[in-house]
């Protein structure tokens, strides 16, 4: 990001009772101005010291009253000057849980070529974590880890990063932020467990005429050929004994119970109750296939009428989380789970009355 584009998007400067509100803007554009309680004494101490100046023309008081007022000028253009020569990029953690402690790295550089930036506070803008940087040099870069949470799951845009400098005299706050582009994608909570609601899905791909058995499962019983039955099922010694067509009728064959079935149809979609147990929902399955993939058991997941085959590995957990950090409820009827899984055990939310 360059220098123009990070001041055009800081915050205008909260203008503080003696300075009118634009003209403070038109001199430091992009700066939030804070007093501190040490800028109160010092308001009232230099007219004092004024005074006593005046009254006994003493001149090591002159020479005091200049340096305080040197001193306060001086601080104010170090500080702005430090203020405008940084920068900072916030880097999304590669993996985070809702509720979950993570890391962030943040990058603060220094433009300046001869003025080092020293305790620097960074922090982060409607999530919590600050870092104090105790010195980035002069055309460098200082990384730090910044730790936070994230409140909850699905695609969050990055914080905006507040960056902070009140050296070297403690007189204000001058702050400047920094908006960060990209986002990152949280996961859901990860919580306790109990016992894992396995379920099966039957072959659909494999599905002959609505009535008849699927291929591929026990066979059930020979019987003559029936206008769209698959003549892949044909019994060919039977149809050669008898003269006739004899089909082979088979028993649905289910693949291996690996897969959790979460429905996402709430009774009401608009009731928060509703909506925050549907959370709970979602990262009790989120953690049961976590637990079991880290055992070695293949997952599949089956999202409404969405299915993801089992599978194990890194990779696959990954596929797996993403798909439940962006899963919505919907209301009735929207979006119903395979037929193959009736009187199956799911993952479902039911109403209490």
């Amino acid at each position: 990001m360059t220098r123009a584009q990070g001041r055009g998007h800081r915050t205008q400067g909260e203008g503080w009772g003696t300075v009118p509100g634009t003209g403070f803007r038109a001199r430091f554009p992009g700066f939030t101005l804070k007093p501190t309680p040490a800028f109160w004494v010092f308001l009232v101490t230099v007219p004092l010291l004024g005074l006593a100046a005046l009254n006994t023309g003493n001149n090591a008081l002159y020479l005091l009253l200049a340096l305080t007022l040197g001193a306060f000028v001086a601080s104010g253009a170090f500080s702005r000057h430090t203020l405008s020569r940084l920068s900072v990029r916030l880097v999304a953690p590669g993996e985070a849980f809702a509720g979950a402690a993570v890391g962030v790295q943040l990058e603060v550089s220094n433009r300046s070529r001869w003025i080092p930036a020293a305790l620097v506070l960074c922090r982060l803008l409607g999530l919590p974590g600050r870092a104090v940087i105790a010195r980035v040099p002069p055309g460098g870069t200082t990384i730090v880890s910044l730790p936070t949470v994230f409140p909850r799951r699905g695609r969050q845009r990055l914080p905006a990063v507040q960056v902070e400098v009140r050296l070297p005299l403690v007189f204000f706050v001058k702050s400047v932020r920094w908006p960060q582009p990209g986002e990152v994608l949280v996961y859901p909570r990860r919580v306790r467990v109990g016992t894992v609601r396995w379920t099966g899905l039957a072959h659909r791909d494999e599905a002959t005429a609505p009535g008849h058995g699927r291929r591929g499962g026990e066979v059930e019983q020979l019987r003559e050929f029936r206008p769209g039955d698959d003549r892949r099922d044909m019994h060919w010694k039977q149809t050669a004994r008898q003269q006739r067509p004899i089909v082979m009728e088979r028993r649905e064959r289910s693949l291996p119970s690996h897969y959790l079935a979460l429905d996402r149809q709430l009774p009401r979609r608009d009731d928060d109750t509703l909506l925050r147990r549907f959370e709970d929902l979602v990262s009790e399955v989120a953690s049961s296939a976590l637990e079991q993939l880290h055992h070695g058991e293949p997952v599949g997941l089956i999202i409404g009428g969405t299915v993801t085959p089992p599978g194990s590995g890194s990779v696959h957990a990954r596929r797996l989380l993403e798909r439940l950090a962006l899963v919505q409820a919907v209301g009735p009827g929207e979006d119903p789970l395979p037929g193959l899984l009736s009187g199956e055990p799911v993952y479902r939310l039911v109403e209490v009355r």
